[in-house]
């Protein structure tokens, strides 16, 4: 019984103590390349790079380009994988969610996207990312 009470004890305190080593997304100078695909529109969208800046400021976000009309939501790091939901307003009006999985120095990910344009049907949008980190920000 008593070595029944102190395994028990042993894996309560191991639960408690997981969330905090939990990973966070590394900081630093990011370059992002995003690939968007329009489902039935015959001429892909050429990739395009960014340089995104992950610091204490933004760490509650993904890190992607975003408008600045995007909010982000249940953004979720378990492991080296993160999770987001985001919606855009205005003549953006889009909502969706993604996943990255990440290391040190480089993420894979990618984003579906749901858009309607005013006087069109809704169409849905896929992104994909790939992230290396080329530095510290300045």
């Amino acid at each position: 019984m008593i070595n029944y009470l102190k395994k028990t004890i042993f894996l309560i305190t191991l639960l408690f103590a997981l969330p905090i080593n939990a990973q966070e997304f590394p900081k630093g100078k990011w370059e992002v390349m995003t690939q968007t695909v329009i489902p039935h529109v015959m001429t892909p969208m050429p990739a395009h790079k960014d340089v995104i800046c992950v610091n204490d400021k933004n760490k509650e976000r993904p890190p992607i380009a975003a408008h600045e009309s995007c909010e982000f939501s249940n953004y979720k790091i378990v492991g080296n994988g993160a999770s987001w939901q985001m919606k855009c307003k205005g003549e953006l009006n889009m909502n969706g969610a993604g996943r990255i999985i990440f290391s040190a120095n480089q993420y894979k990910g990618s984003a579906i996207v749901k858009m309607k344009i005013p006087q069109s049907e809704p169409m849905e949008i896929d992104h994909t990312y790939t992230g290396k980190r080329i530095g510290d920000c300045k």
